[in-house]
């Protein structure tokens, strides 16, 4: 009631007035009503600039490749002598030893063979045994007819017959030797080849392929035919990446590489550039009916290990290989280096950032030289860039055709 009795005085009282106060009476609570509305319900004023400070930090260069896993040392296995696969003693995955038998060829023909070279030594050797007879009685005979000559016993024509003959035995002495050493070496080569059906493990290692199966027929001509691939040791492996040649000029032996593994999202891995090869590989793309590029890759080897058994011959590796990483270096975003006020229209020489002094001021542009630019920032080198610079980094109501068009800052060569 008492609400109502005061609402209801004060309508009285409005009414009693005159028609000037009541009209003054409702602009003072109309602009009340107005001010209350401004300053509760009008959104503020967004500032002309978006800017971002200039911060110390750390910052890393990284080149990225991708390269497959392999074990850091192969040894292909193949067959010397031409036959059938008889027995084959080994799979994939199987552990050898220097020397185990891993498959059998067919030894008949060649066994054959080895048979005859042995008969054929014992056969040279019989016939060089004879000569040998032949040849010292030959010697015999041609020194007594020397002496006999000598003494004036016996005719000139006597002696030359006897010379003849131990030319005639030496000849063939000489011959019989010759034939000894040929046979001796048909034996020998008869011998390896019958040593060859028997397949066995060259290094300590187990076996990563195997391309034959029993039953197969083998022909061992210019050509070596492979059968087993073994890697000598899997705890030890690495990685052959692709690098381009604008990165690798970056990349040094000794640097750290991480690398991860579809088979393993979770989880990053590490190893050690050991290699920077410069044998390189070149290709050529065609992007259109007449134009055409060109890259230049080269390989880089890191060793990775593997004594947790993780990683497989095969697996594609994404690597991350860390070039140069600094501490407290002054940064600032990237999009700051693309960045250039609608006002301005002059060409620059050097590469610079628009810095706002205040937000009643225009930005000013300030001249610097970039280090390393990472994926979202960039370290200043040079320049009078201080910790703390608002750097500007987008105009409100303006899309720079630089920011729409790059995600990365450009290096020396792009100026704003």
């Amino acid at each position: 009631m008492k609400k109502k009795n005061i609402f209801s005085r004060m309508w009285h009282w409005f009414k009693g007035l005159s028609k000037f106060k009541k009209i003054l009476i409702l602009l003072v609570l109309c602009a009340l009503a107005f001010g209350a509305w401004k300053l509760f319900f009008t959104p503020k004023e967004a500032p002309l600039y978006t800017t971002a400070p200039v911060k110390k930090g750390d910052i890393v260069d990284q080149v990225e490749a991708s390269g497959p896993i392999a074990p850091v040392n192969t040894t292909e296995v193949g067959a010397l002598v031409s036959g059938e696969i008889l027995e084959i003693y080994v799979d994939y995955n199987t552990p050898v030893k220097k020397g185990d038998l891993m498959a059998l060829i067919d030894p008949t023909q060649i066994q054959a063979n080895y048979d005859q070279a042995v008969a054929s030594l014992s056969s040279a050797k019989e016939e060089l045994e004879a000569a040998k007879v032949t040849y010292n009685l030959a010697d015999i005979n041609l020194r007594r007819y020397q002496s006999l000559y000598e003494k004036e016993y016996v005719a000139k024509t006597d002696l030359e017959q006897y010379e003849l003959e131990y030319a005639t035995a030496k000849s063939s002495l000489n011959s019989a030797e010759s034939r000894v050493i040929q046979a001796q070496a048909s034996l020998d080569s008869a011998k390896k080849d019958l040593d060859n059906t028997r397949i066995v493990s060259p290094v300590d290692g187990i076996v990563l392929t195997k391309k034959v199966s029993e039953g197969q027929s083998l022909t061992a001509g210019y050509a070596t035919p492979e059968m087993f691939t073994l890697a000598e040791d899997l705890t030890k492996m690495q990685i052959e990446a692709k690098v381009s040649e604008a990165d690798v000029v970056k990349i040094k032996e000794g640097q750290t590489a991480q690398f991860t593994l579809d088979g393993y999202p979770d989880e990053k891995f590490s190893g050690v550039v050991r290699q920077v090869r410069t044998n390189y590989t070149s290709s050529t793309s065609s992007s259109s009916s007449s134009s055409s590029s060109s890259s230049t890759t080269y390989t880089v080897v890191i060793d990775v290990d593997n004594e947790e058994g993780k990683f497989m011959p095969g697996m594609t590796a994404t690597i991350t290989i860390i070039t140069t990483d600094k501490k407290g270096v002054l940064l600032v975003p990237n999009e700051a280096l693309r960045f250039a006020p609608s006002f301005n229209t002059q060409k620059y020489d050097k590469t610079g950032v628009w810095v706002l002094p205040s937000e009643n001021e225009q930005p000013r542009r300030m001249d610097v030289s970039i280090g390393i630019i990472a994926e979202n920032v960039t370290e200043i080198t040079e320049g009078d860039l201080k910790e703390g610079d608002k750097v500007v980094l987008a105009e409100r109501g303006h899309t720079s055709a630089a920011i729409a068009n790059s995600s990365r800052p450009r290096g020396p060569g792009g100026r704003r």
